[in-house]
C-alpha cells in the first residue's frame, strides 16, 4: 500500500522532467526571426554598429569566396562546393565523436567543424547556382556571386535605409 504513492511520485516527476527538457529541446530547434536576425547581425556586423551594411556583407561573402575557391583560379565549380559540404560532414562527425571525449582531441575537432563550417555564400545550393550562374559557364565568379548578395541584401532591408538590423525583422501587422 505504501509502495503506491512513491511509484505515483516518481512517475510525477519524471513527466515532468520529461516535458521540461523537451521543451527546451524543441526552443533550441527553431529560432524566431528576431533570434536569426540577431545572430546574423552577431556574424557580420564588422564595425559592431548593431547593423550590417552592404560592405560589411560584401566582405564576408568574399572571404567565403576565396575559402571554397579551393584551386584559387577565381571561380567556384559545383566540385569545390561539393568538397566543401563533404569537408564539413566530415568534420561535423569528428567532432561529434570527440565531443564526448575530453583534451586536445576535442578541441582539434572544434577547431576543425569551425574551419570547415560553410559560411554565408549565395549560390551554394543547387538552383541557386543555376541563378547565379549569369555567364552560364558552370562555375561562379566573385562578380556573379557579389551581384546575388547585393540583391539579397535590397531583398532584406525592408525599411530601405541601407542597412539590415533588427528593425527589418520586425513582423508587420
Amino acid at each position: 500500500m505504501q509502495k503506491q504513492p512513491i511509484i505515483l511520485g516518481f512517475v510525477a516527476v519524471a513527466i515532468a522532467l520529461t516535458s521540461f527538457s523537451a521543451s527546451s529541446y524543441a526552443a533550441r530547434q527553431e529560432l524566431a526571426p528576431e533570434q536569426r536576425a540577431a545572430l546574423m547581425v552577431k556574424r557580420l556586423d564588422t564595425n559592431k554598429d548593431s547593423k550590417i551594411s552592404l560592405e560589411e556583407m560584401q566582405a564576408s561573402v568574399s572571404t567565403v569566396f576565396k575559402t571554397v575557391d579551393a584551386d584559387k583560379n577565381g571561380e567556384i565549380s559545383r566540385d569545390e562546393i561539393k568538397a566543401r559540404r563533404e569537408a564539413f560532414r566530415d568534420a561535423r562527425k569528428a567532432w561529434r565523436e570527440a565531443k564526448n571525449e575530453s583534451g586536445a582531441d576535442k578541441d582539434k575537432a572544434m577547431e576543425a567543424l569551425k574551419a570547415a563550417r560553410p559560411g554565408m555564400l549565395p549560390g551554394l545550393r543547387h538552383k541557386g547556382f543555376q541563378r547565379a550562374d549569369t555567364d552560364g559557364n558552370g562555375a561562379l565568379s566573385l562578380a556573379e556571386v557579389a551581384g546575388l548578395t547585393e540583391t539579397i541584401f535590397k531583398r532584406r532591408d525592408k525599411n530601405a535605409d541601407g542597412f539590415i538590423d533588427a528593425s527589418d525583422f520586425k513582423k508587420t501587422i
